[in-house]
């Protein structure tokens, strides 16, 4: 059963609640952040605050809060602009203004998910998971605590990279995420029920719905499998 399935509305976040999960979603510029969003709220009853989808390379956070059947806490996700640009305002201070208008109270829950377009120069320090992660939790107020960090490889859309450029970008990428103590998943398709399965992935939970049905896939499978998602059967 897919997130059709699963989900019941979306509206515009208010504060972040005590029994709220939230999901922050973290990465470089063109590294795929609102697309992933995108993908993942892809539902004729996802409706967008201003009526229209979030634009890439925004400079603004954008967070929705979500319900999804068969789990019982708000999942909220939120959207965060690029740190390290070299055009543009850096989003730091603007996630930092958020966080502190919006997060007053500790959550049930929150994980990082951390977009990285393999396709990017590997050789730019800017682009290291480390010193993104090191900003983020910059704006995080005190006492604010993240569970968990799920890294997401990505791939620009049209980019065309030989299968060694690939293999050598995913060990790479995969050292970094092992540095901060971070999974890891390989490149996703752009069907909305895996990107939930990233999401639970990221928050370990399971809807009831699939409590005796598909297997939910694990960390260790999400590392294993080719950059061709299949199906994760246990």
């Amino acid at each position: 059963m897919g997130l059709f399935d699963w989900f019941r509305q979306s509206k515009k976040t208010t504060n972040i609640a005590t029994m709220d999960m939230v999901v922050f979603i973290v990465g470089p510029s063109g590294s795929g952040k609102s697309r992933f969003l995108d993908i993942l709220l892809q539902n004729p009853n996802v409706r967008w605050a201003t009526n229209s989808q979030k634009q890439a390379g925004t400079t603004d956070v954008h967070a929705e809060r979500c319900s999804f059947e068969g789990i019982p806490n708000d999942v909220v996700l939120v959207d965060t602009p690029s740190f390290y640009t070299y055009e543009g305002p850096d989003g730091e201070e603007t996630v930092k203004k958020w966080m502190d208008s919006w997060c007053t109270n500790q959550c049930k829950k929150a994980g990082i998910l951390y977009m990285h377009n393999i396709a990017s120069n590997p050789f730019d320090a800017n682009l290291k998971i480390s010193k993104h992660l090191r900003a983020f939790r910059r704006t995080l107020p005190r006492n604010f605590a993240i569970n968990t960090v799920h890294v997401v490889p990505t791939m620009a859309f049209g980019a065309k990279l030989p299968a060694e450029r690939v293999d050598a970008s995913i060990t790479a990428l995969r050292g970094q995420a092992v540095g901060v103590d971070a999974t890891m998943s390989t490149i996703p398709d752009e069907r909305p029920e895996m990107a939930w399965d990233i999401v639970q992935e990221l928050l370990n939970v399971r809807t009831e719905t699939e409590v005796g049905g598909r297997a939910p896939i694990n960390s260790r499978c999400l590392l294993k499998r080719r950059l061709v998602f299949r199906e994760c059967l246990q």
